[in-house]
Formats: structure tokens, C-alpha cells, sequence
């Protein structure tokens, strides 16, 4: 059983991962967080990893704060920047694989959109000018959306919000965005840890939804036949139902 170092567990893609598949791993969390400043965070990493045998880091750790706040940005770039880096060379060490995930947002008509995007595009060109004796995965992903996120700075848990708690918040409707199911994300990430390819570079798949549309049959809770698997909008049914649980709705 493999022993797999999980960065960033509050993450909600890490408690969806850490819920799917953590009977079959032998997870482990690093508690101390990463400072750019603090310059014995990498020797802590290096003993964490050696006593426990780690052979694999999961990365799910990122400020995902998409603002064009200026006093944000350092903040952006330690989480998204400097901490995949030195990640990069302590897995380079001992050669063992790491997972990076990079994001489709970097550019919009050639254009860079945010501080978010900005950090992004720094660490993709990082990497593509960068030698590694690690085996990098780097899996290029949409906006996702699951169970666990309660993030209200996020569409999906703002609309769940709204719908199943008495305080709401105000929410921009007149969206269409690409989208991916994190659950469907982390089935990808399961079977990539097997592989034993050098490096690995994935585009994963999303799906346009027209937020608007897909917030009035909430609304309406006319979701028809949604809860069989063939339905378009199988997994949204699925994650509704999660949000009702936590509410505590029925």
C-alpha cells in the first residue's frame, strides 16, 4: 500500500479524495504551513518524508482568490508559486512523484485575467523551462465543484447557500462556465498514481453549464429523472443532496 503525503487536506478536493480513496492508501498530513520566509520548512519536509516512507505528494494546497486586490498577491503566489516549487525540488530529492494542479483560467484570449491566473501561468512557465527527476504530474483543470466546498466566494456553494440556509448572500446568476466534477477529478488522480511514466501532463475534461438555467431548476426542484447516471446533470443532483444533508434539509 502505497504511503501518499496529501498537501493542503482542508482542501475540499482533498476531503472528496481523502473520503473516496483513503482505505486504499496510507495517507499522511503535513500540519506545519508553508511560509515562504520560513527556510526550515523544507528540511521538516525532507525528515516527514523520510520517516514515513512517502511515496507520493498530493498537492491540492492553493489560494484560489481570483480578486484584482494588490495586497492579495503575495499571498497568491506563496500558495500557488513558491510552495509547488519547493515541492518540485524536494520531490526532485527522492525522485519520488508529486501532483501539481495548474488551471485552465491562466489565459483568456491571451490575456492574463487575474493575481489567480497570474500565478498560474508563473509556476506553468517555471516548469516548462525546469529539469526534474521526480515524476511531475500536472493536471490543467476548469472551475470544480462537489461535496465539501463551503466556500461562499464560490458560485456553486453560494447557490446551495441560498437555497438551504436562511441567510443569503448575493450571487452573480448570469454565468456560463466550465466546470468539473471533483469527484470525477479525483477518480483521474487515483488512477495516475499507478502510473509509472516519467511525466505526466493531463488535460482534464469539463462541462459548459449555464449557471442561470441550472440555479432555477433548484429553485423550482424540478429535477425530473437527474438522479439516474445517464442524466447531464447527474453529479450537480448528487451535490445537492450533499449540500441538503449539510444543511439539514430534506
Amino acid at each position: 500500500m502505497k504511503n501518499i503525503l496529501i498537501i493542503g487536506h482542508k482542501s475540499f478536493i482533498a476531503k472528496n479524495f481523502i473520503n473516496d480513496f483513503g482505505y486504499k492508501f496510507n495517507l499522511f498530513y503535513l500540519k506545519k504551513y508553508f511560509k515562504r520566509k520560513d527556510k526550515n520548512f523544507p528540511k521538516v519536509l525532507k525528515l516527514f518524508i523520510k520517516k514515513n516512507s512517502i511515496n507520493v505528494i498530493l498537492n491540492f494546497a492553493a489560494n484560489n482568490d481570483n480578486s484584482y486586490k494588490n495586497e492579495n498577491f503575495e499571498k497568491i503566489l506563496e500558495s500557488n508559486f513558491y510552495l509547488p516549487i519547493t515541492l518540485i525540488n524536494i520531490s526532485n530529492f527522492f525522485k519520488i512523484p508529486l501532483f501539481i494542479f495548474l488551471s485552465k483560467d491562466m489565459y483568456k484570449e491571451n490575456k492574463i485575467k487575474n493575481f489567480y491566473s497570474l500565478s498560474k501561468g508563473m509556476l506553468k512557465t517555471f516548469i516548462n523551462n525546469s529539469k526534474f527527476s521526480c515524476k511531475l504530474r500536472l493536471l490543467n483543470i476548469d472551475s470544480l465543484y462537489g461535496p465539501y466546498d463551503l466556500k461562499k466566494n464560490r458560485i456553486f456553494p453560494s447557490i446551495f447557500h441560498n437555497l438551504y440556509n436562511k441567510n443569503k448572500i448575493k450571487i452573480n446568476l448570469n454565468q456560463i462556465k466550465n466546470f468539473t466534477y471533483v469527484k470525477d477529478l479525483n477518480k483521474i488522480l487515483f488512477n495516475l498514481i499507478f502510473k509509472k511514466k516519467q511525466f505526466i501532463y493531463k488535460e482534464i475534461k469539463s462541462e459548459k453549464i449555464n449557471i442561470t438555467s441550472v440555479y432555477r431548476l433548484f429553485k423550482k426542484n424540478k429535477f425530473y429523472n437527474l438522479s439516474k447516471k445517464n442524466s447531464k446533470y447527474h453529479a450537480l443532483f448528487l451535490t445537492r443532496e450533499w449540500y441538503k444533508k449539510y444543511y439539514g434539509k430534506k
